[in-house]
């Protein structure tokens, strides 16, 4: 049974937000899934004291333009997709608007537009996206506008020694069976790593095992990686990928609101979107033959 049943579209009307309403939107069809579709509006920039009621008028009428355009969007989506929608215009900051909403109607996962980010902004301001990719309780796709087409045809599963890398399997495979998509496992060894070369190799035996039972097509490549994030969106490009799958790393725990550096190297810099699933918290891995995630406690 599938566990998308409540999809999450935010969207300030931009392209980009189009391209992920677009997205979102096949993917509610695929899995019969609601769609709330969200915008926010922060009036209360807006809204003076009592003796100025040109900025309270002001903050109504960008609320009331926000909600017509919002209903319009809404009654598209309905019209092509055939799919069940709820329209949430809300007043707020966005990424705080969408962290409620997921709270508020159970999202299971969120679809939204991002710009990316480079240079001073890149490392230390937190965009919507990294705020929600950060926050959100479930995963995030982030779409730029560099994507070619709606739909993953071929979706990249970066796996490292790290101890979180194989939780987003399960994840990959529920997409996989309703896109009909090829898997491409690509297995990221550090220089140091080497010597854990046959440890590393059963891991991957076990990613393969779990895509096997479940009549995932699959690649499989291992290769080793100064920088995982540059290597896995070069590996993408490579192969035609339409989708990379992530975790957001766990050192963000210790950065605060920032996402780890090969996470936010991706979401920031990737062409194709870009899955960030949060890390289940455990302290050690355990192998499983069965071809498990990875996940102990």
């Amino acid at each position: 049974m599938s566990t998308i049943k409540n999809i999450l579209i935010p969207t300030d009307f931009s392209e980009t937000a189009n391209l992920a309403v677009a997205h979102g939107a096949h993917m509610a069809h695929l899995f019969n899934a609601k769609i709330y579709l969200l915008h926010s509006v922060e009036t209360t920039m807006y809204v003076g004291g009592p003796g100025e009621p040109v900025l309270v008028q002001a903050a109504e009428k960008l609320y009331e333009k926000g909600s017509e355009q919002l209903n319009r969007v809404a009654d598209e989506i309905t019209k092509k997709h055939d799919v069940e929608i709820v329209a949430l215009m809300v007043s707020g900051k966005p990424a705080k608007a969408i962290t409620n909403a997921i709270k508020e109607n159970n999202i299971d996962i969120v679809v939204m537009g991002t710009h990316g980010a480079s240079g001073f902004e890149e490392f230390f301001v937190g965009s919507n996206t990294h705020k929600v990719v950060n926050l959100a309780t479930c995963p995030v796709i982030s779409v730029r506008l560099t994507t070619k087409n709606v739909g993953f045809s071929n979706i990249v599963l970066p796996i490292t020694n790290e101890i979180y890398s194989r939780q987003k399997v399960n994840n990959v495979i529920e997409l996989a069976s309703k896109y009909n998509s090829t898997v491409h496992i690509l297995g990221l060894l550090t220089a140091e790593e080497a010597d854990d070369e046959k440890k590393f190799e059963i891991k991957l035996e076990s990613v393969e095992h779990k895509l096997k039972g479940a009549n995932i097509n699959f690649t499989k490549k291992v290769m080793k990686a100064e920088n995982p994030a540059t290597e896995s969106m070069k590996f993408s490009e490579n192969i035609g990928g339409d989708l990379i799958v992530i975790m957001t790393d766990h050192e963000s725990e210790l950065t605060g609101i920032f996402l780890g550096t090969v996470a936010r190297q991706i979401v920031n810099h990737s062409n194709i979107p870009v899955m960030s699933i949060r890390p289940v918290e455990t302290m050690i891995e355990t192998f499983d033959p069965a071809g498990g995630t990875g996940v102990s406690v």
